[in-house]
């Protein structure tokens, strides 16, 4: 009896053990912006670092399909709704991640708001306050960081809540959200990105490049 209960004690350890060894550690990126894969409670179906454009669109839309005209208003503290002339705009359950469109004045792509936990230092000098955590998205280009003058787009306010595991198609690009972060995908320009807290993951044709003062960027990727 005693072998067979130092037995179970060896094989209860060892399984403790290999379950913390397989959790995706934190990937340092020499930009300032930390790469993370997902968290240990999605890693068997969210994307990793280095996947494929197509498997982040397989992933992306086997979301729930939420319904887009639940996501046209976008609302301000004070409680004023602004109803979106066919743009789109969501926040995540968490209220770290607000996103929303701006088709309507010829922004083309997504702009996201992240309380990111690193996120990238002031590069220079510019007109207005660094938002570190600003990310633009446009399938060909993904910025992290921007000197603003003004709130841009969210002068309206942030959009309804986008639960977790729910997808929402905006135009060229499709939107998942998950416990993990906000995966986003433009299969057209072979382009993905996942943001979080933790950070910002370029995937496809996306590659990082030297940012000037015109790009109004710390980090820049592009195609």
């Amino acid at each position: 009896m005693r072998i067979a209960a130092v037995a179970a004690i060896v094989l209860l350890s060892a399984g403790c053990a290999a379950e913390k060894d397989h959790r995706s550690p934190a990937v340092p990126s020499s930009t300032g912006v930390t790469s993370v894969g997902p968290s240990a409670s999605s890693m068997r179906s969210a994307p990793t670092v280095g996947a494929s454009v197509a498997d982040l669109e397989s992933w992306t839309r086997a979301g729930s399909a939420a319904d887009p005209a639940g996501y046209r208003t976008a609302r301000l503290d004070s409680g004023a709704v602004t109803e979106l002339n066919g743009d789109r705009a969501f926040t995540s359950p968490s209220g770290k991640i607000s996103c929303i469109t701006d088709y309507e004045h010829g922004d083309q792509g997504v702009v996201c708001l992240v309380e990111l936990k690193n996120p990238p230092a002031k590069p220079h000098s510019g007109i207005g306050n660094w938002k570190g955590g600003w990310i633009r998205y446009t399938g060909g280009k993904l910025t992290v960081g921007a000197f603003r003058g003004d709130p841009g787009p969210f002068v309206q306010g942030r959009g309804p809540e986008l639960p977790y595991g729910s997808m929402l198609p905006i135009r060229d690009f499709t939107c998942r959200m998950d416990s993990s972060g906000l995966t986003c995908v433009n299969p057209q320009a072979g382009s993905g990105v996942q943001m979080s807290d933790a950070g910002v993951i370029p995937f496809g044709c996306l590659k990082e490049q030297v940012a000037t003062p015109n790009d109004n960027a710390g980090v820049l990727f592009g195609c």
